[in-house]
């Protein structure tokens, strides 16, 4: 598989989290919001506000798999210390929304790098151009991939005595998702390329693909062995029985689209049997059925407009 990967590593920046000067507004009372579930020897699942955290321990560091948001990181901190006092090497985002990436403004001064797909460093320049740049910040510095989302990309991290895979299967949630797996130990991070409890989002704007997330899927179901754990970007840890079951459930949607070519969202969402799904519920404000079947349809956005 060929890997077209930007190496340009940064020296490791040893400032403390007060340093970041741009971002100093940290709440006086550190929320506490973290919960730690160890998954296996070294790998660590954090969840708080926002997509779910992965946290890899290695001999001499640490590595940190998204961050939720910018308020957040100072518990995120605390949460990370009960577990390990080791420097975080590296950063991962698994894609550039919000509630995974909020924290690199801050965390970019305490680790050697920041690492993501080409195109969450693309799209994370493009929606900060909006900004003052006195808020700027946090951008990957190493781009795994390129702009071309329809291209695989694979990306080995060889640290201390661990070693860790990123994966770019194509496009889906966005077009910059990431999976992030430890084989040692059997533990990956797929991010929001797997919802669980709760319908999944496809961002189109963001160029995901409801096709191309129902193959991926089916892609990673074909080849995850018995006794791996996964943490999904929102929901609980979970096995590869789960994943089977999201593959069926996602096949399930797209067949009955194809199905029934002539009708429209809403009646899709109507005539298709949601209650035999029960590990998957519509949100009003966020994702219903109604919103899945029109981007399973081609039709429009994969959610609620926001007011």
């Amino acid at each position: 598989m060929r890997v077209p990967v930007a190496l340009g590593l940064l020296m490791l920046l040893a400032a403390p989290l007060a340093a970041h000067a741009r971002h100093q507004a940290a709440p006086a009372v550190v929320p506490k919001v973290h919960k730690v579930e160890k998954l296996a020897e070294n790998v660590y699942c954090i969840f708080g506000q926002g997509g779910n955290i992965g946290l890899i321990v290695t001999a001499k560091h640490a590595v940190l798999i998204d961050d939720q948001f910018e308020r957040l990181v100072p518990g995120l901190l605390e949460a990370v210390r009960t577990v390990t006092d080791k420097p975080i090497k590296y950063l991962v985002n698994t894609h550039g929304h919000p509630d995974h990436v909020g924290g690199n403004v801050v965390l970019e001064k305490q680790v050697s790098a920041i690492i993501a797909h080409a195109n969450v460093r693309k799209r994370m320049v493009l929606s900060q151009a909006k900004l003052e740049p006195i808020k700027r910040g946090g951008l990957p510095e190493l781009a795994l991939g390129s702009e071309d989302a329809k291209e695989r990309a694979r990306l080995n991290l060889h640290l201390d005595d661990a070693e860790i895979h990123l994966l770019h299967l194509g496009p889906g949630h966005t077009d910059g998702d990431v999976i992030v797996g430890i084989p040692s130990v059997l533990v990956m991070h797929m991010g929001d390329l797997f919802f669980l409890g709760m319908l999944p989002y496809i961002d189109v704007e963001s160029g995901g693909s409801f096709d191309g997330l129902v193959a991926q899927i089916a892609s990673v179901a074909s080849w995850l062995p018995e006794g791996a754990r996964i943490i999904p970007g929102h929901g609980p840890v979970c096995g590869r029985k789960e994943l089977l079951r999201y593959r069926d459930f996602l096949q399930s949607v797209q067949a009955h689209v194809k199905a029934n070519p002539a009708k429209d969202p809403a009646a899709l969402a109507a005539s298709f049997d949601g209650t035999a799904w029960p590990e998957w519920k519509p949100r009003a404000d966020f994702v219903t059925w109604e919103t899945l079947f029109t981007v399973a349809s081609g039709k429009g956005p994969g959610r609620v407009a926001r007011p």
